[in-house]
């Protein structure tokens, strides 16, 4: 998205950072180095290009934030994984909670939608759409609460909110990031989706949410 938006950046050297900051974080081990060497080695493959002109600032900074952005905030579902016996059911949570809120916020904004949430930002996205995805990141709480979680009604409703709403702004965050860069799809490799990071954008924001209000719920 940042080269067809005419940005630079390191791709490849971010796609490699970032996978081993995700390995790394899911481990739960060599975080910080991985941190530290991923602005070093950004900074030393701009220094033998020997170009400290061109945008150098601009080239490692974008680099950086894709990190972060992609890798660091997905790195979250590993974490969630690894938090305990039943991990596994609350992976399962947060995508049931962000898929149920995505779905019926297309659907209600496209079948009540009236007025605009965010115009300058993303038009097609209404306040009717916006409600009705929240009812239904709600409403998956539930069902994951009756189905396969133990968890208490008021916490499953929590939860919920706290997901559905993160996930929204997850949603408007890179919606920001492409009109900004003016490009309309975030890949190509899903045709007609705008791309992966669309599947996955709500993740970005809602799984790091739920991590810290679990672990303030449980106490770990």
């Amino acid at each position: 998205m940042i080269e067809k938006g005419g940005f630079g950046c390191y791709k490849w050297a971010g796609i490699i950072l970032g996978i081993l900051l995700s390995i790394a974080i899911f481990k739960g081990t060599y975080i910080n180095l991985v941190i530290a060497a991923s602005v070093i080695i950004l900074f030393i493959v701009r220094i033998f290009e020997g170009n400290a002109s061109d945008n150098a600032f601009s080239y490692v900074s974008n680099t950086v934030f894709g990190i972060l952005y992609v890798s660091f905030l997905m790195s979250y579902m590993g974490v969630i994984r690894n938090s305990g016996d039943n991990g596994r059911e609350l992976i399962f949570f947060v995508l049931l909670i962000t898929w149920m809120g995505d779905t019926t916020a297309y659907y209600g904004g496209k079948g009540f939608g009236k007025h605009k949430l965010a115009p300058a930002i993303s038009p097609k996205k209404t306040v009717e759409g916006a409600i009705i995805g929240l009812m239904g990141s709600i409403f998956g709480a539930i069902i994951a609460k009756l189905w396969f979680l133990d968890i208490g009604i008021s916490n499953a409703v929590i939860a919920g909110i706290l997901i559905g709403v993160s996930g929204q702004f997850g949603d408007l965050s890179e919606s920001i990031i492409k009109r900004n860069l003016q490009v309309k799809d975030s890949g190509g490799i899903i045709p007609g989706h705008g791309g992966i990071l669309d599947r996955v954008d709500s993740l970005l924001f809602s799984a790091p949410v739920f991590y810290y209000y679990w672990s303030l719920v449980t106490g770990h």
